[in-house]
């Protein structure tokens, strides 16, 4: 079932799979789903189910709402460390970042996601 978190902020996280490894005395979790967030937006570790953001993968989702042609970067804060965040960045096919309210639709694109994490 997936789990729709909408924050004040902006971005909307579905969360489809969550998947928990022990080994050890460590727990490591693995968290697979979907995002709708514009440029410049950050998604905060409890977001994500996590307690650290230690990886991120972001693809863009190519829909009739979302042209072809977007990309995403991610920057994380604080790597490791609890509580930490990851800003976003989206840019077009040309290489320009595209501030919030530029682009497809309402100035967001869907990435499907992958996070590794505590």
């Amino acid at each position: 079932m997936v789990e729709i978190i909408k924050t004040s902020r902006g971005p909307e996280i579905d969360i489809h799979y969550i998947e928990r490894t022990v080994q050890g005395s460590g727990i490591g979790i693995k968290v697979y789903g979907e995002m709708k967030i514009a440029a410049g937006e950050i998604v905060y570790a409890k977001e994500l189910k996590l307690n650290t953001i230690h990886m991120l993968l972001l693809t863009p989702e190519v829909n009739k709402n979302t042209a072809k042609g977007y990309m995403a970067q991610k920057y994380i804060y604080n790597k490791g460390e609890y509580g930490n965040y990851a800003s976003i960045d989206v840019y077009n096919d040309a290489g320009a970042w595209q501030s919030p309210g530029v682009g497809p639709v309402d100035g967001s694109i869907w990435l499907n996601f992958i996070a590794l994490g505590e």
